[in-house]
């Protein structure tokens, strides 16, 4: 037990019959300070009953005079020496006002946004598509007009505002300085065809002139 245990317990036992509360004053009292268990014996021995008495008596005077301090508080509405300040009335609640117009035009809106928003997100991604496939088939027209294989230029990004026709002269002329060799169109093909026939038929007309002035000569 502890110094304050000790001296409570010497004291029920010197003084039975006392109420516990005014022997726990006295104990808690004479205990403040005291360390050395030695001393508890002299300590509950040095308590006189007129001790008990004057603590106890201490105790309803004390008692006594909260009261009537209390007591006069509630009546003049202080608290340690203060008024007392009443607390305020709250407001009652408000009910919450209807939707206005705008409101309720805006939740429309918003609920229509987000169940459209999947019909919405597939058309853009048509019309992306869309168009990404008349860009394609533009390439490949312009591509073909200069006679670049498809290898040359499938894969690549080519941006979207290109001029195309620049952007085909400028890799044809590298392809070119590569050692590329292009295959002649038809039209160029047929037209040296059409020379060779006309170098041939002009040679004929060389021949039958010089052998009509031979003719002539004999």
């Amino acid at each position: 037990m502890n110094i304050y245990e000790q001296i409570l317990a010497g004291l029920k036992t010197k003084f039975q019959g006392v109420e516990d509360a005014t022997l726990q004053r006295i104990a808690s009292k004479k205990a403040e300070g005291v360390t050395d268990e030695s001393k508890v014996n002299s300590i509950v021995e040095g308590i006189s009953f007129q001790d008990v008495l004057t603590s106890y008596g201490d105790y309803r005077a004390d008692g006594a005079q909260k009261t009537a301090v209390s007591n006069y508080e509630k009546k003049h509405n202080i608290k340690d020496g203060k008024p007392i300040e009443e607390p305020k009335p709250q407001d009652p609640p408000t009910d919450p006002k209807p939707n206005e117009p705008q409101d309720l035009a805006a939740q429309i809106a918003a609920a229509l946004g987000t169940a459209l928003k999947p019909l919405t997100d597939r058309m853009d991604a048509m019309d992306a598509k869309t168009k990404a496939d008349a860009r394609n088939a533009q390439i490949d027209e312009v591509a073909k007009s200069f006679g670049i294989p498809e290898f040359a230029y499938k894969g690549k990004t080519i941006a979207d505002d290109a001029d195309l026709n620049q952007y085909f002269t400028d890799l044809k002329q590298e392809m070119q300085n590569s050692g590329f060799q292009f295959a002649k169109s038809p039209e160029e093909g047929n037209h040296e065809h059409k020379d060779d026939m006309d170098s041939l038929l002009d040679g004929v007309n060389k021949r039958t002139e010089a052998i009509k002035t031979e003719n002539e000569k004999k």
